[in-house]
């Protein structure tokens, strides 16, 4: 979710650094940074119209490192955002709720809401367009599905919302093979929004999520 919090507070920010004691985000960065996406998962969400800001982990990893971004918890509107990128700031932002967390679920969880912001970012402009939404839903999309095969049932008794409704509703609608469920969702989310915008075109997804042509 793109949203622009530029007060936040009781925040702790974080640049990627290893050689300190792990905690829950450097612990999700690394996650994120030997991430790999299966080609099956890439082939699928193309068919839904989708194109991923980052091919991998990895590329998004250096895109944060080489340009400078903070992630860092702080207090966000409601505990149902999980996280947001602040163009202000220049700062992912996950939600205070889950610092000091060192339940796997959570930061495997908070990886890929680092990954999706991380794609919100990548354009450097502050707008989004559902065309966006869908191209980063894409991306912590297949991370969960990624994270599912390398650690089973890893997530099957979480309980935080981050979780139950968060990564793991948009992994399960967005691999269905009925895209209902999906085009009704982000309808519920991001209907307001435009299709598609100049660095995002509008795929048909977008176009029928908007215009209600289903």
């Amino acid at each position: 979710m793109i949203k622009v919090c530029p007060h936040a507070i009781n925040s702790t920010s974080y640049k990627i650094n290893f050689r300190k004691s792990p905690d829950t985000i450097n612990l999700a960065v690394e996650e994120l940074r030997n991430l790999e996406f299966s080609n099956d998962d890439k082939n699928f969400i193309k068919r839904h119209g989708a194109k991923p800001p980052f091919k991998n982990g990895k590329e998004a990893y250096d895109f944060i490192k080489n340009s400078g971004i903070k992630i860092q918890f702080a207090k966000l509107p409601s505990n149902d955002i999980h996280a947001q990128w602040d163009i202000n700031e220049k700062s992912i932002n996950i939600n205070k709720i889950y610092k000091n967390n060192r339940n796997k679920a959570v930061i495997l969880a908070i990886s890929e809401a680092i990954l999706h912001e991380a794609g919100h970012a990548k354009d450097n402009d502050g707008d989004s367009s559902i065309q966006e939404e869908i191209n980063c839903l894409a991306l912590n999309a297949m991370a969960h599905r990624t994270y599912e095969k390398k650690y089973p049932n890893i997530y099957n008794s979480a309980q935080e919302n981050i979780v139950k409704n968060g990564v793991t509703m948009y992994s399960d609608i967005y691999f269905d093979k009925n895209p209902y469920r999906l085009i009704k969702r982000i309808q519920k989310s991001y209907s307001h929004l435009p299709a598609g915008d100049i660095k995002h075109p509008a795929d048909y997804l977008a176009l029928a999520i908007k215009y209600n042509n289903f």
